[in-house]
C-alpha cells in the first residue's frame, strides 16, 4: 500500500444504508478458522479498482465487524458508478457472494465494527472540508484571475462593488472552513475525541464550498457555464461533496445532540 501498488477501499454504505449504519445487512456467518461473507455495498470510494475491501459487516443480530476481504482470494465484483463530477476517482458498487475469508483477517474484536465505523467517520469528516478547501481555493483564484482582466462598463469588474463584495466573502469563507478543518483535524492528532468539531467542520466546509464555486461562475457570467473555464467543473465538484461520510442534515443532528444531550436521530 505504502508503495502505491496495491488500494483499499473501506465497505460502509449499502443500498438501503447510508447514515444508518446500525442497519447494514452484509452478513458474515462464521464456519470454523473461517467466515462466510455475503452482501452488496454502495458508493464505495475507490471501490473498482481496489485490490481488498475492509468490509463492515453483521456478524451477530446487534453486532457489526471489519473483515479484509482481499479480491483476488476471496473474491468480490465491482461496478463503477457514473457520478456528476469526481469521476476522476471510482466510487463504485461491490458485490460479495460467499467469500470465504480466515478468521485471522478480522479487524479488531468481534462486534465493535459500529464503534469503529463512528471513529472513522469523525476522522474521515475534516478530510472531505480539506477537498471542500481545496475547491474553493481554486475557484478564488479564478475568479481573481478574471475580475481582474474583464471590463464592463469602461473598467475590470472587480472594480464593482457587488463583484468586490463576492470575492470577499469567497475568501472569508475559505479561511473559516481552513480553521474548522485544521481545528479538528489537530484534536484527531492530540486523541482527542471530536466528533463535534469534525461534523461542524465538515458541514461549513462543504456547503461553503457549493456557495463559492457558485459565485465563481456568477462572476464569469455567461463564460462560467462554459467548459472553456473551469469554474463549471468546480461547481459541478462542489455539489457533491456535501453528501459523503454524511449529509450536512446528518452532521446538523450529530452537533445538536452533543451539544444538548438529546437525539433527534428516528
Amino acid at each position: 500500500m505504502l508503495a502505491g501498488k496495491i488500494f483499499g477501499a473501506f465497505g460502509i454504505s449499502e443500498p438501503d444504508v447510508g447514515s444508518n449504519v446500525i442497519d447494514i445487512k452484509t452478513k458474515g456467518v462464521r464456519d470454523g478458522d473461517h467466515w462466510i461473507i455475503s452482501g452488496e455495498k454502495c458508493w464505495i470510494t475507490g471501490g473498482h479498482y481496489s485490490d481488498f475491501l475492509i468490509c463492515t459487516t453483521r456478524t451477530s443480530e446487534k453486532g457489526l465487524s471489519h473483515f479484509i476481504v482481499d479480491r483476488e482470494e476471496h473474491g468480490y465484483e465491482s461496478r463503477n458508478i457514473e457520478k456528476i463530477a469526481l469521476n476522476s476517482q471510482s466510487t463504485a458498487q461491490i458485490f460479495i457472494a460467499e467469500a470465504r475469508v480466515p478468521h485471522t483477517n478480522m479487524c479488531g474484536e468481534e462486534g465493535i465494527g459500529l464503534k469503529n465505523t463512528v471513529k472513522e467517520f469523525e476522522m474521515a469528516r475534516p478530510h472531505v472540508g480539506l477537498l471542500s478547501i481545496g475547491l474553493m481555493r481554486a475557484a478564488l483564484e479564478e475568479t481573481i484571475a478574471y475580475a481582474t482582466e474583464r471590463k464592463q462598463f469602461g473598467k475590470v469588474i472587480a472594480a464593482h462593488q457587488l463583484v468586490a463584495a463576492k470575492i470577499a466573502e469567497m475568501a472569508t469563507m475559505l479561511d473559516a472552513s481552513k480553521l474548522m478543518c485544521y481545528r479538528a483535524l489537530s484534536m484527531i492528532d492530540m486523541g482527542i475525541r471530536c466528533d463535534l468539531e469534525s461534523s461542524m467542520a465538515k458541514w461549513f466546509a462543504t456547503e461553503a464550498a457549493v456557495k463559492v464555486c457558485r459565485d465563481a461562475v456568477q462572476v464569469h457570467g455567461g463564460n462560467g457555464l462554459t467548459k472553456e473555464f473551469n469554474v463549471e467543473r468546480l461547481a459541478r465538484e462542489a455539489i457533491v461533496i456535501p453528501i459523503p461520510d454524511g449529509t450536512t442534515e446528518i452532521q446538523k443532528l450529530i452537533i445538536a445532540r452533543g451539544l444538548t444531550g438529546v437525539s433527534a436521530f428516528v
